[in-house]
């Protein structure tokens, strides 16, 4: 699987779950299909660090730590002169429920969370961005940022990884809602655009359950821990 987490936008491969004729629509497939319960003993969780939302190119010493949820660090490294990083995790034979932690001087602390556990190896490059960068972005959308409070990006994706136009966000607790569109941050769409990417900012930090619905259907929802002022990013699927 592929995910890459840039800026505030994620993007995931995940395989379709297989259909039938009379199961939902293409890229639908995996709706309300079991997760998976096992995982190999070790995985590898690889990919690159970047910078610079208007034209992303490599972030050299940056921190990476793999997280399980609940849990002590996984594995930890600092990305090399081109970017990359590669982590080797200990499953204990089940999905790692867990998250990445990004940080470097000068950047917004950035923590990703996959859509579920992850089950097999795994790419996932991530976007870190400047306070500048998430001023611009308030500003597109018209939203000030709340101290204290947190910001979550997603992209909606559908069972072969594909971005979902017209699909929607929601949290508990609320947040203020945003979307793309033609690409970039706007104060007035009402739904993901071309490149499925949404925005929940000012929710209050701690838990908080992203959910949405794309096609006419429910996606599947999950938890991520919004911390406050810093970047929380991550994916809805079916």
């Amino acid at each position: 699987m592929q995910r890459s987490f840039l800026g505030l936008a994620i993007a995931v491969f995940i395989a379709a779950c297989g259909s039938d004729s009379s199961g939902p629509g293409a890229g639908f497939e995996c709706l309300g299909a079991a997760l998976p319960t096992t995982a190999p003993s070790t995985i590898i969780l690889g990919g690159q660090i970047l910078q610079n939302a208007l034209a992303p190119t490599a972030l050299a010493g940056a921190e990476v730590i793999a997280s399980k949820t609940g849990t002590d660090t996984l594995a930890a490294t600092t990305s090399s002169t081109p970017g990359f990083y590669s982590l080797s995790i200990s499953t204990g034979g089940t999905p790692v429920d867990g998250f990445l932690f990004v940080s470097k001087s000068g950047y917004i602390t950035t923590y990703a969370y996959p859509s579920r556990p992850l089950a097999a190896n795994d790419t996932t490059n991530v976007l870190v961005i400047t306070a500048s960068e998430f001023t611009l972005l308030g500003n597109a959308v018209g939203v000030t940022h709340t101290a204290g409070d947190g910001s979550i990006g997603i992209v909606v994706r559908d069972c072969d990884g594909n971005p979902l136009t017209g699909a929607t966000v929601a949290s508990s607790p609320p947040g203020v809602i945003k979307y793309n569109a033609a690409g970039a941050p706007s104060s007035s769409a009402t739904s993901t655009s071309a490149d499925g990417v949404a925005y929940i900012l000012n929710v209050a930090a701690g838990s908080v359950t992203v959910m949405g619905t794309a096609n006419g259907h429910t996606l599947r929802q999950h938890i991520v821990n919004a911390r406050a002022d810093v970047i929380t990013l991550t994916e809805l699927q079916p």
